[in-house]
């Protein structure tokens, strides 16, 4: 049976302005197709296996697909895609920038898949025709200003196909006009206006990158706005403003007055994990990237928790070292048929709050939670309840320390460790890596990263020399604040010789923003 193509809409680019609808359809997708205008930080809602593609460099550039690195060339070539993905009963998200149907070519694809006889629908949503000039404080009606609002395409694609704006009628109107895609062409038609009749006095603003933390807002009269806009090196993508309500952005500015805003943040985790602290980090104004430098693979010996589980009876109790244990876990007991009471009896330890977090999600309250969550801790507190001397099972990652192993055994316990999961290192767009690169090398640069890890570390220097070379990754940590996420994950980057600016005192989502708040509020 054919599949499902949900087009989505997936706003400007803050990841809070997605849709509901528009997390639901990415949550059920077995296909992802993201036009490069598409936050990266959207895809956390995705399901693990899904396939993601996303153009790589600009709305005329290819396509990258991370599951086969099979590129995209055309249109014609994603309308394909779009055919074979969904033909063969897959549920395909076509994901927008904006609305995809203001200027994003929705219907066209719509129309493709109903003469194919491919089901699709339509998830609206938020234009950057509107958000961005509500993020730049400049309402786009006003009752004292404005009765309409008229979008227009400021590229000259149209007129080439005989299609061309009507610049007379636009320049007689006494309500707002919206020009999209209009950098190339501002110069040009802020002209064109001016000449049809509009006042070159006419307040107006270019507003890029809209809602993002890298936002940058451009205020000047009509006929001089090209003249700033060549001034300040303003690049696609941007929207232009045309109207007395740009006035307005001197009462109501807001977005600018976030305590992050203007500071590019990275966030090095597994992306499906990067979530939270990638929305706190955008709701206080920043432009967070989120940086994939863990995947998680099964275990070489996948029938070793199983055979843990049902070897519980020999132990004592059982550690766990972090979220993903946990799942490893719990998913564990569900195969071998049990649930949580066959814990009954046996002490559970979780280092740290957020591993703590995840067994309380899944009806157990651990009995031991360390006050700092790293081995050592766990270690102190064992020892304070004489309890080191006792039968363990330890669940954690392929890597890790080996701490607790030595003091168990030295006090005279039992140590049985078992690998939940593996963590290796996924592929990173090269637009990603490249974006991170100083301006005068191509990117945009980046203010702080923040490492949950040692390995982390490892990943993050790894991937970005393999695309840039191990001296563009080397610089660019030099040039960037460097935060870790506690003292174990400190002394790891350092021992890679990279400086470690600033250490969050806890291990938790809410200790990191705060260190980055402490590193590069304004």
């Amino acid at each position: 049976m054919p599949g499902l193509v949900s087009i989505v809409g997936a706003g400007p680019w803050d990841p809070e302005l997605l849709t509901l609808a528009g997390r639901d359809r990415l949550a059920r997708a077995d296909v992802v197709v993201a036009d490069y205008l598409v936050n990266p930080a959207l895809f956390v809602h995705c399901r693990r296996d899904v396939q993601l593609y996303q153009r790589t460099q600009s709305p005329h550039g290819p396509f990258a697909s991370e599951a086969h690195g099979q590129p995209v060339v055309d249109q014609d070539e994603i309308h394909r895609l779009l055919l074979a993905k969904a033909g063969a009963g897959l549920h395909v998200v076509r994901l927008k920038g904006g609305d995809p149907m203001v200027f994003g070519r929705g219907a066209e694809e719509a129309q493709v898949l109903r003469a194919a006889g491919i089901d699709y629908e339509f998830v609206p949503g938020v234009s950057a025709s509107i958000a961005a000039a509500e993020a730049a404080g400049i309402p786009v009606t006003h009752r004292d200003h404005s009765p309409s609002v008229t979008i227009a395409s400021g590229y000259e694609a149209y007129e080439k196909g005989g299609r061309g704006v009507d610049w007379e009628h636009l320049a007689r109107g006494t309500g707002t006009l919206v020009l999209m895609m209009s950098v190339k062409n501002c110069r040009d038609n802020a002209e064109r206006l001016i000449a049809a009749g509009r006042d070159p006095a006419t307040p107006a603003a270019l507003i890029r990158w809209g809602t993002r933390g890298i936002q940058r807002t451009v205020v000047a009269p009509l006929a001089q706005l090209a003249d700033r806009v060549d001034a300040e090196g303003i690049r696609p993508p941007a929207v232009m403003i045309v109207g007395s309500v740009v006035d307005l952005r001197a009462q109501i500015e807001w977005f600018e007055r976030r305590p992050l805003f203007g500071r590019r943040v990275v966030v090095t985790r597994a992306t499906q994990q990067a979530g939270e602290l990638l929305h706190m980090l955008a709701a206080h104004g920043a432009d967070a990237v989120a940086f994939p430098c863990l995947d998680l693979a099964p275990p070489a010996d996948l029938d070793a928790l199983t055979r843990a589980v049902r070897d519980l009876g020999e132990v004592d109790g059982v550690i766990l070292s972090s979220p993903n244990g946990v799942r490893a876990w719990f998913d564990a007991l569900a195969s071998t048929g049990v649930d949580v009471r066959i814990l009954h009896g046996k002490c559970v330890a979780a280092i740290g709050t957020g591993t703590a977090t995840a067994c309380i999600e899944r009806g157990i309250q651990p009995d031991i939670v360390p006050h700092q969550a790293r081995a050592e801790g766990l270690v102190d507190e064992l020892r304070a309840r004489d309890m080191l001397a006792r039968r363990w099972l330890h669940v954690r990652a392929d890597e890790g320390r080996d701490l607790l192993a030595a003091a168990i055994t030295a006090a005279g316990g039992r140590y049985h460790l078992v690998i939940g999961y593996r963590v290796v290192r996924p592929p990173v767009p090269a637009m990603l890596t490249r974006s991170l690169l100083p301006p005068e090398h191509g990117g945009e640069g980046c203010d702080a990263v923040c490492f949950a890890s040692g390995k982390t570390a490892r990943h993050f220097l790894a991937t970005v020399a393999e695309a840039h070379g191990e001296p563009a990754a080397r610089e660019l940590l030099t040039r960037a604040k460097v935060l870790a996420l506690g003292p174990v994950t400190a002394a790891a980057i350092t021992a890679l010789g990279v400086r470690v600016d600033h250490v969050a005192e806890s291990t938790d989502d809410h200790a990191m923003l705060a260190t980055v708040l402490a590193a590069l509020q304004r």
